[in-house]
């Protein structure tokens, strides 16, 4: 059987088993790539050889084959490199020339303050003889003086400025340059002159350091002078704000209050021209604090060839974790330098328990899953999760040494479920505990406080109905990670500490995973075109635009679609299909109907039939029509493939019987009607929830065509409409099975199924049957069921 391609063209027979020949390469080619990412991720070793834990209980004896260094502790060993670190001075190198430069600068102000007071003086001068010379033949000189003395002024104070930029301002710097204060007091600028350059001397002969005292906290300092360092105590020297102040109060106490201006003036000059001159070499500092860090040894001790380092059935303290771990570093470090095949036997070893792993998933996949086997995306998205949840447990514990708690296994667990289905995310879910078990060191307790938690995870979303779901799983993760935790932990006899620190990482870890679940699920959906759960809640929304408008222009078929979604919704949770998909496919299968809605009866409220004017192949084009509307609408209003699907195949090849059958009595005979013409293009249903809607549509249509439905119509109306669609071939693509066929069709007394749904919409009631009463025989039943049928269908 040929297929058609994607712009229509006919597949040969030949091309398809191309296609599938090279699916087959694709999908074989990324299991073996994730095999050995994975094997990559490992880390490889002695560890895996010699791993315990603080307190738990060795197997065996270990004794040293060789000598080997006992290597410190991680974190002695960095605290002990910060000591070293901390140990080593910070080095200042005084700079001579500040002092000269500043001292020098000082006296320079002076002199600049000197020569604009002479301007000044000589400003008032000139304005004094133009005012008196104002009427005589001299005004027009003496007024081009007063400008040139005025430029003068406004020049010195431009340049003064620009060599000094102090805010001068403010009233006390006016009096400064007016030379007296606000009294009449004349300011004497020498002596002030003397106390600053007294003050800033000896302020810089102390040295002001160049880092403030704060940033330098307990760390030792040394000074260079003359090529020798020499450790001084902090308390001896000052920054910057502590020379500041002191200068300050050292010049206010030649400066009673009255004299504010030399005071307020003397201050901004000292805060201006006090700079640090003990200059911090951080190069120099930073070298001989990496050579004190590297002279610190990694190592505490020696362990000579054959002592024994614990016995059999012994607890592990520190000290015998400290010579294990040493141990197997040592291993690591002798076969790396040999080399040859034992350099590679350990990653051989995890390549192989990484294949037996991953095989065992996509084994139990290609049994029971086989149509996502079949299909490369589903193979990149389970390979895609895998190498995720890995590598951040690579990143996570072996990387930053953090907690393996941290490692977001409950992602995978969720993110398995809400894409596929429980079963599947549990075998993931397995396989992928058992890897990372391998990867934190052969720890069963981490697997064990895994697996529980992943089984809780996916207990919280395996029937997502509402998006609140995921988030209330945080409660399901954070209650099992600490119940796990702590009876592992117990067993153990771990201190609090470290049963602390596995809570705290596992709580940051349950509290985070169901937000990444949730970010993370919007972005493969839309890489992938898997349509979750997620997205079906939202299209079971009434108030999405599409069931808005049906239920506007379409009232009858959107009061169709909904009775028809409660009754396939029944059915798929009967036989354990996707009730959600099913009923969001029965709310859209019906859609295309907007484009004609009163050629459809469900939409002819007491009106005239618009078919009675029509010939019946253009009834049948009419009605056939709304299938192509439909999919045109799915693809306008972005549904997605799972749910467009729906559309064509809830008919799949079926024929329209009634007008077929008025198209037969008005040719006088069957030979002269294409039949072809009357039937649906399809496809069939291909999926059991697709296969479900076809069999509920129909039956939902023909039992409302009952004028009198009672519990016995019903039943043979419903095993009527299953037995024509079995006949007619269009459930053979669907993997629906007979038994299933009679769950679906369900049994009043048990109240499963869709004739339980049907009583109940229907309120259908036993009769009361009396003496007059003559039952109907199964013919007349038969005859009177098979009218309602060809009636209903002349517009379905």
């Amino acid at each position: 059987m040929s297929r058609r391609s994607k712009d229509g063209a006919r597949k040969s027979p030949m091309v398809i088993a191309t296609d599938h020949r090279l699916q087959r390469y694709y999908r074989a080619l990324i299991i073996v790539g994730t095999i050995l990412i994975i094997s990559w991720l490992y880390p490889v070793g002695s560890r895996f050889e010699y791993r315990y834990d603080r307190n738990e209980i060795t197997s065996e004896a270990i004794i040293a084959p060789f000598n080997f260094p006992i290597l410190k502790s991680q974190a002695t060993l960095e605290q002990e490199r910060e000591t070293a670190r901390r140990s080593v001075p910070l080095l200042f190198h005084p700079d001579q020339t500040i002092s000269t430069e500043q001292l020098a600068g000082l006296r320079d102000l002076f002199n600049r303050v000197n020569r604009i007071r002479r301007a000044e003086e000589k400003l008032i001068s000139s304005r004094d003889r133009a005012y008196r010379h104002r009427y005589d033949d001299r005004a027009v000189a003496t007024q081009q003086t007063v400008l040139q003395d005025s430029l003068t002024v406004v020049e010195l104070g431009n340049e003064f400025s620009q060599r000094f930029p102090l805010d001068i301002n403010g009233p006390h710097w006016t009096y400064f340059f007016r030379g007296s204060t606000e009294s009449g007091r004349p300011i004497n600028y020498s002596r002030l002159r003397r106390e600053l350059v007294r003050i800033i001397r000896d302020v810089l002969a102390k040295g002001v350091l160049e880092l403030p005292k704060i940033q330098l906290g307990e760390a030792p300092v040394a000074v260079t002078t003359e090529g020798v360092d020499e450790v001084v105590e902090l308390q001896y020297l000052m920054d910057q704000d502590e020379a500041w102040a002191k200068a300050r109060t050292r010049l206010l106490s030649h400066y009673p209050a009255e004299s504010s201006v030399e005071g307020a003036v003397g201050a901004e000059l000292l805060i201006f021209f006090i700079r640090s001159n003990l200059i911090h070499d951080a190069e120099i500092t930073q070298r001989r604090q990496q050579e004190a860090v590297d002279r610190v040894p990694v190592s505490k001790g020696i362990v000579l060839k054959n002592e024994k380092i614990v016995d059999a059935n012994t607890r592990v303290t520190d000290e015998v974790l400290e010579k294990i771990s040493s141990l197997a570093a040592a291993k690591s470090r002798l076969i790396a330098s040999t080399g040859g095949i034992q350099l590679w036997l350990p990653r051989i070893g995890m390549i192989m328990i990484t294949t037996f792993l991953v095989a065992f998933f996509y084994t139990w996949l290609y049994v029971y899953r086989r149509p996502w086997f079949k299909q490369t995306r589903f193979i990149m998205l389970t390979a895609l999760l895998f190498v995720l949840i890995m590598a951040m447990g690579n990143l996570f514990h072996h990387r930053f040494g953090l907690s393996e708690y941290l490692i977001p296994f409950t992602v995978a667990a969720m993110a398995f479920t809400i894409l596929f289905d429980a079963r599947t995310s549990m075998i993931a879910t397995v396989a992928l505990a058992l890897m990372l078990g391998f990867m934190v060191g052969n720890k069963v307790d981490f697997v064990m406080a895994s697996l529980l938690t992943g089984s809780v995870a996916i207990y919280a979303v395996r029937q997502l109905r509402r998006r609140r779901q995921i988030f209330t799983a945080i409660i399901y993760i954070l209650t099992s990670y600490a119940l796990a935790i702590t009876a592992i932990e117990f067993l153990k006899y771990t201190n609090i500490a470290t049963l602390g620190n596995h809570l705290m990482f596992a709580a940051i870890n349950g509290l985070l995973s169901p937000i990444m679940v949730y970010g993370l699920i919007g972005v493969l959906e839309v890489i992938f075109g898997i349509t979750t759960n997620l997205t079906l809640l939202e299209l079971s929304d009434f108030n999405h635009p599409m069931l808005r408008r049906l239920s506007r222009e379409a009232n009858g078929t959107f009061s169709h679609s909904i009775i028809v979604g409660n009754l396939v919704e029944a059915a798929a949770n009967t036989i354990g299909a996707n009730s959600l998909l099913a009923r969001v496919g029965a709310y859209y299968h019906d859609i295309g109907k907007l484009a004609r809605p009163e050629y459809f009866i469900e939409n002819q409220f007491h009106q005239e039939n618009p078919h009675d004017t029509l010939a019946p192949h253009l009834s049948a084009k009419v009605i056939k029509s709304h299938i192509k509307e439909g999919l045109r609408l799915a693809k306008e209003y972005g549904l997605p493939p799972d749910v467009a699907d729906f559309i064509p195949m809830h008919h799949g090849t079926t024929r329209i019987e009634y007008f077929y059958q008025r198209a037969v009595a008005e040719s006088n005979g069957s030979e002269n009607v294409k039949e072809q013409s009357f039937r649906y293009d399809g496809p069939r249903p291909n999926t059991r929830e697709t296969g479900i809607l076809m069999l509920c549509e129909a039956i939902e249509a023909a039992v409302r065509s009952i004028k009198e439905p009672t519990l016995a119509s019903i039943q043979q109306m419903v095993d009527h409409i299953i037995d024509t669609r079995m006949s007619d071939g269009q459930l053979d693509e669907c993997p629906l099975t007979l038994k299933e066929l009679r769950q679906i069709r369900g049994d009043v007394s048990t109240g499963t199924g869709i004739i339980s749904v049907l009583k109940g919409i229907y309120h259908v009631r036993i009769p009361y049957r009396t003496d007059q009463d003559k039952p109907e025989t199964p013919k007349e039943q038969a005859a009177e069921v098979s009218g309602n049928i060809l009636d209903r269908t002349r517009t379905e």
